[in-house]
């Protein structure tokens, strides 16, 4: 019991702490960059509003909070699709194992941003030319139990942003701890997300050939590299919890709360709700609320099928997004294997 109250205060206070530390601030609302780090992939958990920072889901909690991945047992595969807003998609894959030291996973995230017309200083209507957009983020997670009841995960992300001529290169990492409660099946779970170096925009497409005043008639023209201001990662902190909500033979409703506190927006409460049907069936519904007049996402909704493939096993997951005024809804698809 003294080991229970150590863990729980410890856990209380870090999360205080943390919170406080990274408080948002309306003078920073848009400031940070590499905001394809804040997607949303994993069906279930966009279904259920974001809100499962303590689910032990394996390798569909990495996102969420990599201390999830502890959950997984033996090898995993993940290939979702999410219809983007402004006609933008996209695509992730994982694959995890365990091992000795622990499970351990790598992913892959894709931000297809479709193609762009080339314009430059002389052809402002454009050259002809067309570029396709791709943001990509690949990460390596670890995760293994601490204790019967906690758990400990982290993932390091790259990040690669190129744009034509113009490039940015990072490192990212989330670090975070789940803990199974002693009492009715509860789990508290907190992570911090997306802390790193600055990115900086470089490359050729930053360089401008201009003639020096005053130098010779026929001289070569000189190159001026223009330096890109740097930007921020979008860190964030959460802190949530799960508990099963109601049980009867073969239903169970397990219900989710997270808080997130952002670093460069408001504040965020998200919650959801998922009813399983002798874990076959799953229909699951979740809200994300921000103290924001122009927050753009809403509702969200989605249901799972569990199918046993002999020894193996396939999830298939549908997640809808409601949203706002300017963009069409959100679709997700995604297909699980359990080996």
């Amino acid at each position: 019991m003294r080991r229970i109250l150590q863990t729980t205060t410890i856990l209380l206070a870090t999360s205080l702490v943390a919170t406080s530390a990274w408080a948002g601030s309306e003078r920073r609302i848009g400031t940070a960059g590499a905001q394809e780090l804040r997607i949303p992939v994993g069906t279930r958990g966009i279904a259920l509003g974001g809100a499962t920072v303590s689910a032990q889901h394996g390798l569909e909690s990495v996102y969420y909070n990599p201390a999830g991945l502890a959950g997984g047992t033996g090898t995993e595969a993940l290939f979702a699709n999410t219809s983007y807003l402004a006609e933008t998609d996209v695509r992730y894959f994982g694959i995890s194992t365990e091992t000795g030291l622990g499970n351990i996973a790598a992913t892959i995230k894709v931000l297809d941003l479709g193609q762009l017309e080339v314009t430059t200083e002389d052809a402002p209507e454009g050259t002809g030319e067309v570029s396709n957009i791709n943001f990509t983020v690949f990460g390596l997670s670890m995760a293994r139990y601490l204790t019967d009841a906690v758990s400990f995960g982290v993932t390091g992300y790259y990040i690669n942003e190129s744009i034509i001529d113009v490039s940015a290169r990072g490192m990212a990492f989330d670090l975070g701890l789940n803990y199974d409660m002693p009492w009715r099946g509860a789990r508290f779970g907190l992570v911090m997300k997306n802390f790193g170096p600055d990115m900086t925009f470089s490359g050729a497409g930053l360089d401008q050939s201009v003639q020096i005043p005053g130098s010779e008639p026929g001289s070569r023209p000189r190159i001026l590299s223009t330096q890109s201001a740097g930007f921020e990662l979008p860190s964030y902190f959460q802190i949530g919890g799960q508990i099963p909500a109601w049980e009867s033979g073969d239903n169970q409703v397990m219900a989710y709360g997270t808080y997130l506190s952002n670093n460069f927006s408001k504040d965020e409460v998200r919650g959801g709700v998922e009813y399983a049907y002798r874990d076959v069936l799953m229909l699951r519904g979740g809200v994300d609320y921000a103290d924001q007049s122009e927050y753009l996402f809403g509702p969200t909704f989605g249901a799972g099928f569990n199918l046993p493939l002999g020894a193996a096993n396939l999830s298939v997951d549908y997640a809808f997004q409601s949203v706002d005024s300017y963009f069409d809804d959100l679709h997700t698809f995604s297909a699980h294997f359990r080996f």
